[in-house]
């Protein structure tokens, strides 16, 4: 669910009000008063000659210049409060059927290296712990050989629409109505439409092109436990496991590396 609260796009201070008058009905029923004692100076003293009614050159002391009477009046609502949510909406079917394309051509790839007998020879690697390093070194460069076509993957106007509609809320301030709130909410739930198309792009092509350099290179995920003799499967089945492991793996790779660089550079930043 995309929930937006305007104090959220404008801040907790959105609803305050530097300096407020009203006028009430002079029938108003007054709820409280307060004196407004006298200030020395010669301003001050004709100003409270004049409330009092006493002249200026008077030696009467003036102890107040005027009341200040509070008043009850309309009671009208401070914006701030509002909430609006859009129903969330999940990736689309276009992306969908992109990405199980992309791993369809990347088995069929798979299946041709192995068909032609061009495929390696299955890396067979001390132990586990060895194979499964090897295996986040893969899927690191199967991230970093992605990462500079991410602009043109689905999903990247989203962010720039909500960054709009952000800045159209913020520039109307208390003039902003519900409708505006509105659509950041909608803004916010098309990015994460977006998102999520990405998302399944990205996993298609990380797995295709895992699946083909995991055939050429002899990276078998499942020979590798199974040992030397076991021939459960083709090989080119096995890359097919191997590519989706490694590009289901890209996801949180990409997450752990970006949040690096975000500290590295925080901390380069900071003097």
């Amino acid at each position: 669910m995309a929930l937006v609260r305007r104090t959220n796009v404008l801040g907790p201070n959105s609803n305050r009000v530097v300096a407020a008058a009203s006028v009430t009905p002079a029938d108003a029923p007054a709820i409280g008063r307060a004196h407004v004692p006298t200030q020395q100076g010669p301003s001050t003293r004709s100003a409270s000659a004049e409330a009092t009614g006493t002249a200026p050159g008077s030696d009467a002391p003036a102890e107040e210049v005027g009341i200040a009477i509070a008043s009850a009046g309309p009671v009208e609502p401070t914006p701030g409060g509002e909430a609006a949510a859009v129903p969330p909406q999940p990736a689309s079917v276009l992306s969908l059927v992109s990405a199980f394309i992309l791993v369809a051509a990347g088995g069929a790839g798979s299946w041709a290296l192995w068909h032609f007998n061009v495929n390696a020879q299955a890396i067979h690697l001390p132990d586990a712990t060895t194979f499964f390093a090897v295996l986040f070194a893969f899927a690191t460069a199967v991230e970093r050989i992605l990462e500079p076509f991410a602009r043109f993957l689905p999903g990247k106007h989203a962010r720039g629409e909500l960054e709009a509609a952000v800045a159209n809320l913020a520039n109307k301030y208390h003039d902003a109505t519900l409708d505006d709130l509105i659509q950041v909410a909608h803004a916010k739930s098309m990015m994460e439409k977006g998102r999520a198309s990405r998302g399944l792009v990205s996993w298609g092509i990380a797995t295709a092109v895992a699946t083909v350099a995991s055939s050429a290179g002899g990276l078998y995920l499942l020979h590798s436990i199974a040992g030397e003799n076991w021939n459960g499967i083709p090989v080119w089945v096995d890359a097919i496991v191997t590519g989706i492991v490694v590009g289901s793996g890209t996801k949180p790779l990409h997450d752990v590396i970006s949040k690096v660089q975000k500290n590295k550079e925080k901390s380069e930043d900071t003097p």
